[in-house]
């Protein structure tokens, strides 16, 4: 996509904005056809940035109705942080050099390099010993907020540069420091920046003393707000000469005159120690000339007192030599404000030609947009093709139409024959799963009807000699499934086998009689076994022959009222003592699998009065894992 002949050149300032519309023709001539300039309603604050300078860009763009939309900005100096390192000479693609900055860049930026935007300019021949760098560090959120301010009212940044770079470039272009050491001091509300334009060498320092430490310390000295002590310095503020000059009229305009020179001579100290500084560190020459530019340059007697005191001669800075001023222009009043555009002017100039120092600050997303921009009629061409492949696509889509209806056609005979089997086969897969399931029923409640067997069969291996049965009740607890068991209800008789006697078989809910709805299912529980029974008490069941226990006229040896304690107690007896038959069996009891050696023991034990060897006993054995039974009631 061809560039536009027209761009905006807007040097966002801490105290002003500035505006410059220019044109350019074939042969790369500048043009300046329109500009403007408006100082800021309050003072400039980081959470309402975007708002205020939105605002005043509107009002300038309503006020001239300037016709270019894509603006190159520069962010005054005072944001910025600039920094001059020495590399070793790397002969090495770009990308190398990039890295080895961007590791000098991390030792010197004091944020984490995530939070800001950054580049660099190599400053000297790279074929010298020394490569001089120059790098610039933003924060990200100060160039968002500009360039957000700059979108709002419906302008496009393509570039983002820095007020002493843009600065450097426009002095450069009207040929200062081509052939001596110059210095340009920018003057401007919040900051001043000190450039140092040495034939191929460039330095810059931005100096924390301009405009605004003037009207602060006007205030201070006479207990005033700012907006009264910036009304006293516009009115009566100048640079005291001191010495045998005449002292003003007015006692006013002496005292501010000379909180003015107080505030320079600051600012001649700070000169003096970055003109040091440049010719120890960066090895410059002296400087023989001042320019002075920038909103607080104009201040009566600046240039004469820079003069006096640095013993230069001094002048001010023209930046419009270069260009051309449309005619249409108001030459006297741009004449007065000539002194603020310099930063304006060096923009303009990086649309059509090649500038000393190019940084580009430009944030990631509108960086994208701009390659987006650029490709734009590629996309176009892209879109125009793919619609063309588009319409062939539609073309084959339609015959293949014509050939998938003549196939439906056919096929839709076989596809309802298809989906009548299909019915059939899920019908009878439901009836598998039904009968499926009801045979899965019937093997579980066989499966319960063997657990019952097997606890006799166990009781019945384990019953020893001298030892006989004479009742075994199983403790159940139930309930009617779907009611409340109450605490008083006392379990029936429970069907061992499943179902009651002579009321056939268990049936699933699907082969009951209608009068299903009558019938209640119940849920029994044996976790607990009672057995009741008699031994035969013999003096020692190893010794004593069988025969002995019938033999009436040699009573046999009853146990002692401590073995029967212990015996009703369910302990073991110990291996010195004889073993009753009883014991033996709860012995055997509490070491069967299926019986909980814990919970099983003799719970009453007492002997005939009319037999004395003849014991009778009850037991509670509790099963390992209960059995449940479900019926109908």
């Amino acid at each position: 996509m061809a560039r536009s002949n027209r761009i905006l050149a807007i040097d966002i300032g801490a105290a002003s904005v500035k505006v410059g519309a220019f044109e350019y023709t074939g042969d790369d001539t500048v043009v300046l056809v329109g500009y403007d300039y408006r100082e800021y309603g309050e003072i400039l604050k980081e959470e309402t940035r975007t708002v205020t300078i939105a605002g005043v860009l509107r009002d300038i763009l309503d006020t001239n109705n300037f016709a270019a939309r894509e603006a190159m900005l520069c962010i005054s100096g005072q944001f910025a942080l600039t920094r001059f390192v020495g590399l070793p000479p790397v002969a090495e693609e770009e990308n190398r050099v990039r890295q080895i900055v961007e590791f000098e860049a991390r030792q010197n930026v004091p944020f984490p390099m995530e939070e800001v935007i950054w580049d660099y300019q190599l400053i000297a021949n790279p074929e010298a010993d020394e490569l001089e760098v120059m790098f610039v560090v933003i924060k990200n959120e100060i160039v968002e907020q500009i360039t957000n301010a700059v979108q709002e009212v419906g302008l496009s940044p393509i570039v983002v540069d820095v007020a002493p770079c843009a600065c450097y470039n426009s002095a450069r272009a009207n040929g200062i420091g081509d052939d001596e050491c110059a210095m340009i001091l920018d003057l401007g509300g919040r900051s001043t920046n000190l450039l140092f334009a040495d034939r191929q060498q460039f330095f810059t320092r931005t100096i924390p003393i301009a405009g605004h430490t003037i009207t602060q310390q006007i205030a201070k000295e006479f207990g005033i707000g700012i907006e009264e002590a910036e009304e006293l310095k516009r009115r009566h503020g100048f640079v005291a000469l001191g010495g045998a000059y005449e002292e003003p009229e007015s006692e006013v305009a002496g005292a501010v005159s000379k909180i003015v020179r107080n505030v320079m001579t600051r600012l001649h100290g700070e000169i003096n120690r970055s003109i040091g500084v440049y010719r120890a560190q960066q090895k410059g020459n002296s400087p023989t000339r001042l320019y002075l530019t920038g909103g607080s340059s104009i201040m009566g007697y600046t240039d004469k007192f820079f003069t006096d005191k640095l013993d230069i001669p001094v002048s001010y800075l023209n930046p419009f030599q270069v260009v051309q001023v449309s005619p249409k222009l108001n030459m006297e009043h741009l004449q007065e404000v000539a002194h603020m555009f310099s930063q304006v002017i060096g923009l303009g100039l990086r649309r059509c030609r090649q500038q000393p120092v190019e940084v580009s600050l430009v944030p990631a997303a509108i960086a994208r947009q701009m390659v987006l921009r650029r490709k734009k009629p590629y996309l176009l061409a892209c879109a125009a093709t793919l619609l063309l492949i588009l319409g062939l696509s539609v073309v084959a889509q339609m015959r293949k139409k014509h050939l998938y209806e003549d196939l439906y056609q056919q096929m839709s005979g076989r596809r309802e024959r298809l989906e009548k089997l299909q019915v059939s086969i899920r019908n009878e897969t439901r009836t598998t799963k039904k009968l499926l399931a009801d045979y899965d029923a019937l093997e579980h409640r066989i499966l319960l009807r063997e657990e019952w067997p097997e606890v006799l069969n166990e009781i019945e291996m384990l019953i020893p000699d001298y030892v006989w049965l004479t009742e075994l009740k199983p403790v159940v607890r139930g309930a009617e499934m779907g009611d409340m068991p109450r605490q008083d209800e006392r379990p029936e008789r429970i069907p061992l086998f499943g179902f009651r006697p002579g009321a056939g078989p268990p049936m699933e809910e699907e082969a009951r009689p209608q009068k299903a709805a009558e019938v209640r299912l119940r849920e029994e529980v044996i976790s607990v076994v009672e057995i009741h029974g008699h031994s035969l008490s013999v003096l020692s069941t190893a010794s004593v022959p069988k025969e002995a226990v019938e033999d009436e006229n040699e009573p046999l040896e009853t146990p002692t009222p401590e073995a029967e304690t212990t015996e009703v107690r369910g302990e073991a007896p110990s291996a010195e003592r004889d073993e009753t038959p009883e014991q033996i069996f709860l012995t055997r009891l509490k070491q069967s699998e299926m019986f909980d050696d814990g919970a099983t023991s003799i719970t009453s034990y007492r002997a005939n009065n009319q037999v004395p060897n003849l014991k009778t006993f009850s037991m509670k054995l509790r099963l390992k894992e209960p059995i449940t039974i479900k019926y109908e009631k």
